[in-house]
């Protein structure tokens, strides 16, 4: 009797082991879910369909590298959306492991603990993979919280046959703001004699090109810094500049119609500017290059860069695996080469921007073989700095241009700096 009982203790023992293992077994066989987090279109504001292709082929190799891993994401996401999306995952605990962030997200993100720290994950290569300031958009207080996926540099686009026909040649690289300000002042004119003004130097060049010029900053030491030298610099010369129209406004479709030398305007901007209302190469009758933008020196770094990132969830239990996704996504060569072809970004990698495909890319294009050259497109990224500081929200920027674009128009600068100071640091409590 003791030993039936005893078999049947150890009968009971070997059963429950081999439910167990059986169970852990078929868990083990179950696939590992990877959640991405992506909002469908342009992270530029500008027309596409075509935004998915680098995003597929990425999943499709890391699930085929990682037999035991499916990579899911929600599709039909609006950009504009996507914020409100994201808070939504975040609150609910359902974070999505690895997710796109821009910069004015990113650092909101960081301090509240969201992001996982990268530094402990990254080494010397995967920085020197990416532009420098492509890399900085993903830091935070020295910490990495995010690895670039594309970024957006603002170019000078030039009307070559109005500078052709007033004797004027096309600036070079390293040209300097009064050398634009000279240029402009000699094109502003009366062409048909009627009294009314009716070709201008520039359009569009804004408070935010001309400060990145002069090497300027909102802030400095983590203070808002309005009422600096190389701020009260900035807003002086495009003041300057804007009373060469004479308190004409003038647009884009100015340049549109030829009448219009200079149009700072992003690289999306540029490759979608094809189709209504992007028209000018199909429906307009000049030539046009590209060219870096103005600065006060040669060494200042003038061009205002936006670049878009992936981030890691502080809670994701696969961080070995979303690191890995990260790092295809940003760093494989066929994924950005395909992400500079079909999106309309630029790729945050030197190695692809250089290579013959983009070379060819650029050289297919529209606007014509020497209109913009992926090597000046490279020496644009090396002289590029963050469009925007990663503390300040898009609606307080959008404040910000309001205020002082009023400030222009009123020509009331000087006055106005400590008082917009005042305001936009009530608004945003800014400290150190």
């Amino acid at each position: 009797m003791k030993l039936n009982r005893k078999h049947l203790c150890w009968g009971i023992v070997l059963l429950f082991v081999l439910s167990v293992s059986t169970g852990f077994y078929w868990w083990k066989q179950q696939p590992i879910v990877l959640h991405i987090g992506v909002y469908a279109g342009s992270s530029w504001d500008v027309p596409t369909s075509q935004r998915s292709h680098a995003l597929d082929l990425a999943i499709q190799k890391f699930e085929k590298s990682h037999p035991n891993v499916r990579v899911e994401y929600e599709n039909g996401i609006p950009q504009s959306d996507y914020s409100d999306w994201l808070s939504e995952k975040i609150v609910s605990g359902k974070t999505p492991d690895v997710f796109m962030v821009s910069e004015q997200d990113l650092s909101l993100l960081a301090a509240r603990g969201v992001l996982e720290k990268l530094n402990g994950y990254m080494n010397q290569e995967d920085q020197a993979a990416f532009y420098p300031v492509a890399f900085e958009s993903g830091v935070y207080q020295g910490q990495s919280y995010a690895l670039p996926y594309e970024s957006n540099p603002i170019l000078m686009c030039v009307n070559k046959d109005l500078l052709d026909k007033e004797g004027i040649e096309v600036p070079k690289e390293g040209w300097s703001l009064e050398e634009f300000h000279t240029i402009c002042k000699k094109l502003t004119k009366d062409t048909n004699g009627d009294g009314q003004l009716d070709q201008f130097g520039s359009t569009e060049y804004t408070w935010k090109e001309a400060l990145a010029a002069n090497g300027g900053s909102l802030f400095q030491g983590g203070m808002l810094k309005l009422t600096a030298p190389e701020v009260k610099e900035s807003l002086t010369f495009l003041q300057k500049l804007e009373e060469l129209n004479k308190n004409y406004k003038v647009s884009s479709k100015d340049f549109d119609q030829g009448k219009v030398a200079f149009y700072p305007m992003t690289l999306a901007q540029y490759r979608t500017y094809k189709p209504y209302p992007y028209h000018v190469s199909k429906y307009s009758n000049f030539t046009w290059t590209c060219i870096p933008m103005p600065a006060k020196s040669k060494t200042t770094k003038a061009t205002l860069v936006t670049t878009t990132s992936f981030a890691m969830s502080a809670r994701t239990p696969h961080s070995k695996l979303a690191w890995e996704l990260m790092q295809l996504l940003t760093e494989d060569p066929e994924i950005q080469q395909l992400l500079f072809a079909q999106s309309q970004g630029i790729s945050v990698m030197p190695q692809v921007v250089q290579s013959q495909s983009s070379k060819d890319l650029l050289q297919v294009d529209d606007f014509g073989t020497d209109s913009l050259t992926n090597q000046t497109l490279n020496r644009i990224m090396e002289q590029a700095v963050e469009s925007s500081p990663k503390n300040v929200s898009k609606e307080m920027l959008e404040k910000l241009d309001y205020l002082i674009g009023n400030a222009l128009r009123d020509q009331d600068v000087e006055n106005r700096l400590p008082q917009i100071q005042r305001e936009i640091e009530s608004s945003l409590q800014v400290g150190v």
